[in-house]
């Protein structure tokens, strides 16, 4: 599937090379390049930042699919390496095509110089398709998410593709409380009729290499890396009306939700793990509850 005219003219020269580059990757008969890469130096990056530390719950799950199905991985985004420890489970411990996509804002990966070198280096070129953020840009967006879905629905080869209900990293202090559910993540969902929607929710990884290794090998049990897998999110009865917006936007609001009850599953577990109550400390619902009470939406005395 390619681009129309009218949605490539938009783009800077470098986002267009680079966007024909990262396209050139995506060929099937590549993925064992980027797979080889990927398992290789990815999978062990990702290891000794996080092998000792991490607690998968979930994952059976997964294993129950093979190389030719395709997976939606619908998951929160606390840290840049969400998507390498993800890629990494699912390279080493199921039996998932290792054809996997993360779309990523075109921010740095698309229109910075270094922007190519680190997604080949970093993902073997897997952080693909771009996401536009600039208005005038915005029609590339509609080219992104059918391709997306046009990858999922194929009959030939199976595909994982990981995306982030929120759209963005979510930089609030606290990991269990979530930005609104973007519908764009919906009409993925919604499109891909092939696919399995498949929630995650991880939790531990920083964004330091050194400090994420420091960690791991000396203090693995202070700092663990918590990934949670849940059941299929089932949007079958909203594809009636797959381009109503309306529909799109529950689609990801029901993704968001499965992320957000696989969120609750770990703050108990952690607390528990840490020898707190977990009854003692607010719930990821009443976290939402709160963020939208009266009270919280006053400005502060900054603004």
């Amino acid at each position: 599937m390619r681009p129309t005219a009218e949605q490539l003219a938009p783009l800077s020269r470098l986002e267009r090379a680079t966007f024909e580059l990262a396209d050139f990757f995506a060929r099937p008969a590549l993925t064992p390049i980027s797979a080889t890469w990927n398992s290789a130096f990815m999978g062990a990056l990702i290891y000794s930042c996080g092998g000792r530390r991490f607690h998968v719950h979930g994952l059976e799950i997964l294993q129950q699919y093979g190389k030719k199905d395709s997976v939606l991985l619908v998951a929160n985004h606390r840290s840049f390496f969400d998507f390498f420890t993800i890629t990494a489970l699912c390279y080493w411990r199921t039996n998932l095509t290792k054809r996997i996509f993360f779309p990523v804002r075109q921010k740095f990966f698309y229109d910075h110089p270094a922007g190519p070198l680190v997604n080949a280096v970093m993902s073997g070129m897997r952080m693909f398709p771009p996401v536009m953020r600039e208005k005038e840009k915005k029609g590339f967006n509609q080219y992104s998410v059918e391709r997306c879905i046009e990858e999922l629905n194929r009959t030939d080869i199976g595909t994982v593709l990981g995306i982030h209900p929120e759209g963005t990293r979510n930089k609030n202090d606290d990991p269990y409380t979530f930005l609104p559910a973007q519908p764009g993540v919906g009409r993925i969902a919604l499109g891909a009729t092939r696919a399995k929607v498949i929630p995650v929710f991880a939790l531990g990884m920083g964004q330091s290499i050194l400090g994420e290794m420091k960690m791991n090998a000396l203090t693995p049990k202070e700092h663990p890396v918590d990934v949670y897998f849940g059941p299929p999110v089932d949007v079958s009865d909203l594809r009636a009306r797959t381009n109503s917006i309306t529909m799109q936007k529950r689609a990801a609001d029901r993704c968001l939700d499965a992320v957000k009850a696989l969120a609750e599953k770990q703050r108990r577990a952690a607390a528990i793990r840490d020898g707190r109550d977990p009854d003692a400390e607010p719930s990821v619902s009443e976290r939402a509850l709160s963020r939208r009470s009266p009270e919280s939406m006053q400005p502060s005395a900054d603004v």
